[in-house]
């Protein structure tokens, strides 16, 4: 591409210098006329070399999954996540966790959060158990995988 962008200058360079010293009478016209036709040419060489040439072809190259990238971007994911998800928590139940989520990288799908709920804040001992089976029941039904509440 570099050397395109150069030969377009180089082109345009020269048909300048050529436009000033050439002759004003038919034989001026006639030059100017030619290396107008030059630019043109200079311009349109790459289009016609694409069309000419087939298709490059990779060869010696598989195209496969990279499983770091997958494995880093599922962890991020799960990080974020589990962030929402205990801000969440605090918001709607009043308690403070440490969530875990994990994804299957294959496809980024969950796989399994699991919520230690860290303080209950100002809630009484008995509704402990009903906000641990409230927390489950709604994590499963908004993310629909397997839940472990603690």
């Amino acid at each position: 591409m570099g050397a395109y962008i150069l030969s377009i200058a180089g082109v345009i360079l020269i048909s300048a210098v050529i436009s000033i010293i050439a002759p004003s009478g038919k034989m001026g016209k006639f030059v100017k006329g030619m290396t107008r036709l030059f630019i043109f040419v200079v311009l349109v060489a790459p289009f016609v070399k694409l069309v000419k040439e087939p298709e490059t072809v990779l060869t010696g190259a598989e195209i496969g999954v990279d499983e770091g990238y997958l494995d880093a971007y599922s962890s991020m994911l799960s990080r974020t996540e589990a962030e929402d998800i205990a801000a969440y928590l605090k918001e709607k139940y009043g308690v403070r966790a440490k969530v875990e989520v994990r994804r299957l990288p294959e496809d980024l799908s969950y796989e399994k959060i699991t919520v230690c709920v860290t303080d209950f804040g100002i809630n009484g001992e008995e509704t402990h158990i009903d906000i641990l089976s409230s927390i489950a029941e709604c994590l499963y039904a908004r993310y629909g995988c397997m839940t472990e509440v603690r």
